[in-house]
């Protein structure tokens, strides 16, 4: 069975638009290549590398074969910054590995002449830059290089920035309009890239509806992902497969959501139902939501607003809208 990093990596064929070294890290990212198992067997394979302390990062790389009758390969190992490469020297898969990443080139061997030789892949969301249809609501416009109006949410702390972005500060903010069923909600994201943290305390915020149901919006790239990390229907549901691009980079969710339906007495007759898109890839398919994520006891109810959160971290919002259902 296909692990849930290996479905990660994999979506690194999908979305890859070149090979770069340009980015705020240039060691951490996506890479794609081959393993060479021996002078005979090649087999394609995937990286991702985390930051996890300035200068240091997680490598996790994984070689999956086309043929069933042959394994792959799928380690685990550390590297740290050496002048301008990260020199990697480490055991995993009871073997020691040696290698660098160097110029987005990614070469790492160990005994008996298997080696893994990667480049750097940029990932970009599909749906990044998406514009709102006629008649969508519009919540945040976005226009690069105009600091776009924040006439629509109740917190007037967060920023508004020259880059035509909003900022989170202060505590969370929510529209000041409700909404029932969304047909349609797009919304961008930017996670600040920040390697000491761990856990939730790494780029966290979160989406919510009705004030009730959230989806989480955290740096998860490169995880075996929970309902906690970016994507999960928190304490409900872990997202199919990790669809997050690193930190520093624009990330999209695209919404389908659909309220309760509540019987006179206020009670829940039908539960409310979620389709997401991260990153232009499904992470959930009509998922019923049987009651509220972070309060299980929540009154739950038809109409809300949306609502992002502030957990202190400088996490970048642009091009919001919403089509309602």
């Amino acid at each position: 069975m296909m692990t849930s990093i290996s479905r990660g990596l994999i979506l690194a064929a999908v979305l890859v638009l070149g090979v770069s070294i340009a980015s705020a890290d240039d060691i951490m990212g996506q890479y794609a290549g081959t393993f060479y198992a021996d002078s005979q067997v090649q087999v394609p394979a995937s990286a991702v590398v985390i930051a996890e302390d300035v200068d240091k990062w997680r490598i996790v790389i994984e070689a999956v074969s086309l043929d069933r009758n042959r394994a792959g390969a799928n380690i685990e190992v550390y590297g740290t910054k050496k002048g301008f490469e990260c020199t990697i020297w480490s055991r995993s898969g009871g073997y020691d590995w040696r290698g660098t990443i160097r110029n987005g080139h990614l070469s790492l061997g160990s005994a008996y002449g298997q080696h893994f030789e990667l480049d750097k892949v940029v990932r970009k969301s599909p749906k990044a830059g998406l514009k709102p249809p006629a008649g969508a609501v519009v919540l945040l416009p976005f226009k690069e290089g105009v600091k776009p109006s924040l006439g629509a949410w109740t917190n007037q702390n967060w920023k508004a920035l020259e880059t035509g972005v909003m900022q989170v500060n202060k505590g969370a903010t929510r529209t000041k309009d409700r909404f029932g069923d969304i047909k349609h909600l797009h919304l961008e994201f930017k996670l600040p890239l920040e390697p000491l943290k761990r856990g939730q305390g790494r780029g966290n915020s979160g989406l919510f509806f009705n004030d009730t149901y959230e989806v989480q919006i955290l740096d998860s790239f490169g995880l075996s992902e929970t309902s906690g990390d970016c994507g999960g229907l928190y304490n409900v549901k872990r997202p199919d497969v990790n669809a997050s691009l690193p930190p520093e980079t624009w990330q999209t969710y695209d919404v389908e959501f659909r309220a309760p339906r509540l019987n006179n007495d206020g009670s829940v007759k039908e539960a409310a139902r979620i389709t997401v898109f991260l990153n232009g890839v499904k992470i959930h398919d009509n998922v019923e939501i049987p009651h509220g994520t972070a309060n299980k006891n929540a009154k739950q109810k038809t109409t809300g607003p949306i609502q992002l959160q502030d957990h202190g971290h400088p996490i970048q919002f642009r091009n919001i809208w919403l089509v309602k259902g």
